[in-house]
């Protein structure tokens, strides 16, 4: 961001000295990239008057001029210019002048007649071509405007202004503005500035006389101020502001465009002048571009659109791409009598991608690419208009169109004296931080002794939480200021959360059983609900869709584990794998009543290969305890969705439903191409966490010798062999120790109805030697009671 002292002074004057300047804004954040100044004093080139110009008599080219330099007799200079002519205010190098490379100018005689200095023009003065108005690119300066001859280029030009360059980060789009920096600047030295008048005259007209309005038919236009005048007259700019726009970087172009350059400079609010007369029906509606509209641009290159992009059309067709530059065929002209000006404010992601896509920035573009404050839009309208009036240019018309939002809400944010303190090292006080917060134009007030609040200004929409408010309030303070100090903190011990140590340990635990982990995607797809075969209106099916999914096939959020699973274990068969036991220790993600879903940590084990149901369920309960879980029940369920009726249970621990485990039906092991058993548990270990034990005791092994019995029995082939053990274990008089179920049996010599199953049970006593008759009695009462639930001794 270029800034001329001169033109920041009509806001700010600072009592200091350019390098005082410059050291204090660096050490408040605006970090000084260099400093410029175009020319020198510039002595000996002064102004001109042209009494009269005519040709040279021996010379075609050249052209006599007769020029008042504020000297007692006007001199004479022999120019080739084409752009001079009688009453014009020049620039002129007198005779004897040195010039900065060293070259004198002297008298010179062209074929007779001796020029007594000469014409100069800006690329000699050593401006850049690309702020030179076109107009005198090729000639030499012509002032516009009144000035006494003889009176010093350097006073005329504001050549030997300085010219600060600051570096803008893009979190500061109000410091892309002469206003800006000049708040940045008063508050780095205590000081305020003063906002330029908005007070203008209308006329007694009326703005919907000459337009029909605007329409905002886009959700990326926030704000669209439009204000016409009527009777504008298309010329040059006053020598002044020609020179701020060239000191600025900007080269002027006529009065109208050169104001909204101007004011879009000094507000950092870009500004776009119509040719309301080329617009057609009078109206201007904010829109999407059509998919392959073609737009030709200022710069007259055709731009072929898409349907992301904002344009600003009339009631035909599109005339300005929104926010980067406007349309060739509304272009103000000196043909131009009656303007539209617009001061809008538009989706700051949506230029910047429309920016990108074409490979067109613009002044404008970069400052609505970062976001402007709506507010701004008004503000700069008005100044706009303001300079119109002052300057002569045209008439204001009355009224104006103001579409969209106009305020935003009011944002404040707390900041607390001890966390100031804490982060910075320095003692700041409550009445400290709040003078440096209202040099930059926050309100503040007074929570209590230890708090303030803060009303964030509308430009500043960088300020979101308390660690900016400290950032301000120091940078104002300096950071060079901030003694030098060791770190002082309490340091704490890093220790992984209970959830982690249960995932942690329950791997290790599995892992060991040669199970192997896998990792799928959280996404699945709806079609996975129907090749479970789960139930239509099932828990499972209110699933959350995403709104920007990769694809169908990762549209939603699973509820379940299984069908990856499931997934993962038909393409190992494909790929020749005939043992696989893994397992997934993931999140499962269920509705809520509030806006975020709830995680639920989800184990689900997966067996392919020689195993049975209790060989799952073993390996299961085995982990389970390890990691300080026991007492789990199962429950045989004859209808669940992917199951195999009669070959599933649901987990209970504590009367509670934790999951599901089972074989895969044949029809859900079609869809996964699955030929043979496959089992499946699933437990919800977000509803047992708690319940974990992790203190243990340990008793000594036994010293007396132990009993072991094998037993089979048969029974009605329904029964859990829940109820079995828990018979064994409640009769056995406190000497039943392990109890393992080895085998179960249908078939020859067993009823159709019925089942065997045998059992390993082992006896042992911790403070004697067992004998038989000590087993052979809780051997009778075991089987009494078993007999009683039709429970008998297989023969």
């Amino acid at each position: 961001m270029l800034v001329p002292l001169i033109w920041q002074e009509d806001y700010l004057k600072l009592d200091n000295d350019l390098k005082n300047i410059t050291d204090r804004l660096s050490e408040t954040g605006s970090h000084v990239e260099e400093v410029t100044i175009h020319t020198s004093k510039l002595d000996g080139v002064v102004v001109g008057h042209v009494i009269s110009q005519e040709k040279h008599p021996d010379a075609d080219r050249l052209q006599v001029l007769k020029i008042d330099v504020g000297e007692n007799e006007p001199i004479t200079i022999i120019t080739n210019a084409k752009n001079t002519k009688a009453g014009d205010d020049l620039l002129v190098i007198t005779s004897g002048t040195k010039l900065d490379d060293g070259t004198v100018i002297e008298d010179h005689d062209f074929f007779g007649i001796v020029s007594q200095g000469m014409l100069t023009s800006y690329s000699e003065l050593g401006y850049d071509d690309s702020v030179i108005p076109k107009e005198f690119r090729d000639g030499v300066i012509v002032l516009e405007g009144e000035y006494k001859p003889g009176t010093n280029a350097s006073e005329v030009l504001y050549s030997n202004t300085p010219v600060i360059e600051y570096e803008i980060t893009p979190n500061r789009p109000d410091c892309l503005s002469i206003i800006g920096m000049a708040r940045e600047s008063a508050a780095s030295f205590s000081d305020r500035i003063t906002y330029p008048d908005l007070e203008f005259d209308t006329n007694s007209e009326d703005i919907k006389d000459y337009s029909k309005g605007v329409a905002i038919e886009s959700k990326n236009c926030n704000r669209f101020v439009a204000r016409v005048a009527k009777n504008v007259t298309i010329g040059k700019s006053p020598q002044w502001l020609q020179n701020y726009l060239m000191l600025a970087g900007m080269r002027p172009i006529n009065n109208i465009v050169d104001i909204t350059n101007f004011v879009m400079l000094e507000t950092g609010q870009p500004l776009h002048a119509y040719d309301l007369d080329k617009l057609c029906d009078k109206k201007i509606i904010v829109r999407d571009a059509k998919e392959g509209e073609v737009l030709k641009t200022l710069d007259g290159v055709d731009r072929k659109l898409d349907s992301s992009m904002l344009v600003i059309a009339d009631g035909k067709e599109a005339i300005g791409l929104a926010g980067i530059m406007g349309g060739e065929d509304s272009e103000v002209t000196h043909e131009t009598k009656n303007i539209l000006l617009e001061a809008a404010n538009f989706d700051a992601s949506n230029i910047r991608k429309s920016s990108k896509t074409l490979g067109l920035r613009s002044e404008a573009s970069s400052r609505f690419e970062k976001g402007l404050p709506i507010e701004m839009a008004d503000f700069a309208s008005k100044r706009a208009m303001k300079l119109i009036a002052d300057l002569g240019i045209g008439e204001v018309v009355g009224g104006l169109f103001d579409e969209g939002e106009s305020l935003r809400e009011e944002k404040t944010v707390d900041l607390r004296l001890k966390r100031l303190n804490m982060l910075t090292g320095v003692d700041f006080t409550l009445d400290q931080a709040i003078e440096n917060l209202e040099l930059l134009e926050f309100e503040v007030e007074k929570i209590d002794d230890e708090t303030l609040r803060a009303k964030v200004p509308f430009f500043r929409s960088d300020i979101e939480m308390e660690a900016d408010l400290i950032e301000e309030v120091v940078r104002l303070f300096g950071m060079g200021n901030i003694e030098n100090k060791p770190l002082v903190s309490s340091l704490k011990r890093g220790e992984r959360s209970k959830k982690r140590l249960l995932r942690d340990d329950l791997k290790h635990r599995l892992v060991g059983q040669k199970f192997s982990e896998l990792a799928t995607y959280s996404f699945i797809s709806p079609r996975e609900y129907d090749r479970l075969k789960v139930e239509e209106g099932s828990k499972l099916r209110d699933y959350i869709k995403l709104i920007n999914p990769l694809g169908e096939d990762y549209s939603v959020m699973r509820t379940t584990q299984i069908p990856s699973m499931l997934d993962v274990i038909g393409k190992n068969i494909k790929y020749g794998q005939k043992d696989m036991r893994f397992f997934e220790l993931d999140r499962t993600f269920e509705k809520t009543d509030g806006k975020l879903p709830r995680e639920n940590m989800t184990l689900t084990m997966g067996l392919f290969g020689d195993y049975s149901f209790y060989d799952l369920k073993d390996f299961f309960t085995e982990a389970m305890r390890g990691v300080g879980f026991t007492g789990f029940t199962f429950k045989a369920n004859e209808n669940v969705y992917a199951f195999h009726a009669g070959r599933c249970a649901d987990i209970y621990l504590d009367d509670e439903k934790i999951g599901i485990m089972g074989e895969i039906s044949y029809e859900t092991r079609d869809e996964y191409e699955i030929e043979k058993g496959c089992l499946i548990l699933e437990i919800n270990l977000a509803k047992i966490e708690d319940k974990r034990v992790i203190d243990r005791k340990y008793k000594a092994i036994g010293k007396y010798p132990a009993i072991e019995r094998d037993y089979s029995f048969v029974t009605e082939r329904n029964l859990e062999s829940d109820i079995i053990e828990a018979i064994i274990r409640d009769n056995g008089s406190g000497l039943v120790g392990d109890i393992k179920l080895f085998d179960i049996y249908t078939g020859e010599h067993i009823e159709d109805d019925k089942k065997s199953v045998s059992y390993k049970v082992l006896y042992r006593s911790n403070d004697r030697t067992l004998k038989d008759k000590d087993v052979s009695g809780i051997e009778k009462k075991i089987l009494e009671e078993l007999e009683k639930k039709d429970i008998v001794l297989r023969s």
